[in-house]
């Protein structure tokens, strides 16, 4: 593989601020849920030498047939775990987004200067895009490699040497140990395929580039394919999504963009790409290819948009570079970049999104805590989201009951369903698996509709309320009970927090404001109730 291109000292120092820089922007606290089932993975590979190829701590799942596709991502977090605790995690997350970033960075400002103002200020506006996907996300591996790929094709658009485009194969070799989306780099290869034959670069023949690249994609799907699954994990994407497309109706990344918060976000990045592309002079082609095929598919998945992010800094960068006045001097070109730089730290600083460790409130860290005191061990019935933290944080002594690891309908996820639907005989299935402890929010993120169960739970007599926290209540089977339990109308108290915390993000979703009516209804507050009684009745005229 050769080296990176050898820095003048004063590059390698704007180099090494930028990258210090983004390392701190991304030093962000835990706070996605798919972290903990590949850390579960992680620590058992750990323990003994091999990937399990059945399920080993989901309760309706045990014995069955499993996969861990993300195993290398889930070992390297188990490691930086245990040499360093959260710390040596929010690390290796920052690790990742900066080194992506930095990359990128290179592979689009080409020669101008790494500290180039209006540069910088394109790389900060795609790192605070960027940040929803580098997020302690197995997909942090595909854009780390999709950054090396660009960087490897513009080197050889300016060198038409072949081996520069030696380390898209090992990138995407390495990828696949981590995250299954080593077709993504294709789309790529292809983009720049389609300039290098309409403009070959060097002098170089069409048949030489169509041999390179034909060959280089060849060599990446044949390295691909040594991974733990073999081939059926290189078209994994694919299969999954002819195949698992109904389950993901109700998961919020599986949305159209247009249907989240990042909307407006969406509407900017797409807004600025098509503006950097009419003005940008060179890598038209390949460019307008990448930002229209992933901003299309970040307008059909809202997951994608930190793909989509990745592609545009090129075009943005390269805008940014022709459009700033040269006559600007040169001290308050530095000026404006140190601004740019800082601006970077305070933005987030000033929101509470840098910090270590795990977001406060988002996991059920007292829940855990408190079983982990009281029991022995168990099995715990979660609702899906958390399924994943309760594993890792209970450890082996306990079994939980779901979580989102496997985006394919399973008997785990169906029992679920049925379960926290309240569908009569609930109880016999409860009953069945021999659950002694139950957590669970009061409404379902994103749409603030009321779990039915929590309304059988805050009036039976056989579940005891003894946990509250942010995420959600636990409740305790009344026979295993130590202690106090907590009074039950904290249910309501915890619903009305839960759905207006929805409503902070998404005012017009009627669900939020049925579940705070019935929540104060319950706590016998007829004004409120009758308040938020008429603000749905608002709402459900308005879509009819």
């Amino acid at each position: 593989m050769l080296p990176l291109d050898r820095l003048s000292p004063n590059r390698k120092l704007a180099a090494l601020t930028i990258f210090t820089v983004l390392l701190f922007f991304f030093w962000r606290p835990i706070e996605d849920y798919d972290i903990w089932f590949y850390m579960v993975s992680g620590r058992v590979i750990a323990a003994t030498g091999h990937i399990p190829n059945t399920m080993f701590y989901l309760l309706p799942m045990l014995g069955e047939p499993a996969s861990y596709i993300e195993w290398g991502f889930g070992l390297v977090n188990h490691w930086a775990y245990t040499l360093g605790g959260y710390p040596g995690m929010n690390a290796l997350n920052a690790v990742f987004g900066a080194t992506t970033l930095l990359v990128a960075y290179r592979a689009a400002i080409g020669k101008s200067a790494l500290m180039h103002p209006a540069a910088l200020l394109a790389l900060a506006l795609v790192a605070a895009w960027i940040t929803a996907r580098i997020n302690y996300r197995a997909e942090t591996a595909l854009l780390l490699a999709m950054a090396a790929s660009l960087l490897a094709l513009e080197k050889f658009s300016e060198q038409a040497n072949w081996r520069w485009l030696m380390p898209i194969p090992v990138a995407g070799w390495l990828l696949i140990q981590l995250h299954p989306s080593v077709i993504f780099l294709l789309p790529i290869l292809g983009a720049y395929a389609i300039e290098f034959l309409i403009q070959p670069p060097g002098g170089r023949t069409r048949g030489y580039i169509v041999s390179v690249l034909g060959i280089v994609a060849a060599v990446t799907l044949a390295l691909a394919c040594l991974n733990p699954y073999g081939w059926s994990e290189v078209v994994l994407p694919l299969t999954v999504m002819f195949s698992a497309k109904d389950a993901w109706a109700d998961i919020t990344e599986y949305m159209p963009v247009m249907d989240t918060e990042y909307a407006y976000s969406f509407v900017a990045m797409a807004a600025l790409g098509i503006v950097a592309l009419i003005l940008q002079r060179e890598r038209r082609i390949s460019s307008s290819l990448l930002v229209i095929m992933f901003g299309a598919f970040t307008y059909i998945y809202v997951r994608n948009i930190g793909l989509f992010a990745l592609v545009l800094l090129g075009p943005v960068v390269r805008c940014g570079v022709r459009v700033l006045p040269n006559r600007i001097p040169l001290r308050w070109q530095y000026l404006g970049a140190a601004a740019v730089l800082a601006g970077m730290l305070a933005l987030p600083l000033g929101q509470g999104k840098l910090g270590g460790g795990t977001k406060p409130g988002l996991f059920p860290e007292q829940s855990a805590a408190y079983l982990k005191q009281h029991l022995p061990g168990g099995h715990v019935l979660n609702f899906f989201d958390y399924g994943g933290y309760l594993a890792w944080a209970l450890g082996q002594e306990f079994l939980v009951f779901v979580d989102g690891h496997d985006t394919t309908v399973n008997r785990a996820v169906q029992l679920h369903d049925a379960i926290f639907r309240a569908d009569p005989g609930w109880e016999n299935i409860v009953n069945e698996y021999r659950i002694d402890a139950i957590f669970t929010p009061t409404v379902m993120q994103f749409s603030g509709q009321v779990i039915p169960l929590i309304e059988q739970l805050s009036s039976s007599g056989e579940w005891r309320l003894v946990a509250r926290e942010p995420s959600g209540l636990l409740f305790l089977r009344a026979d295993l009970l130590v202690g106090n339990e907590l009074d039950k109308r904290l249910v309501w108290q915890q619903m009305i927090e839960e759905a207006r915390r929805e409503l902070s993000k998404y005012p017009d979703h009627p669900d939020s404001w049925a579940a705070l009516a019935m929540a104060y209804q319950a706590l016998g507050d007829s004004v409120k109730a009758e308040e938020a009684a008429q603000q749905l009745r608002r709402l459900r005229e308005q879509t009819r």
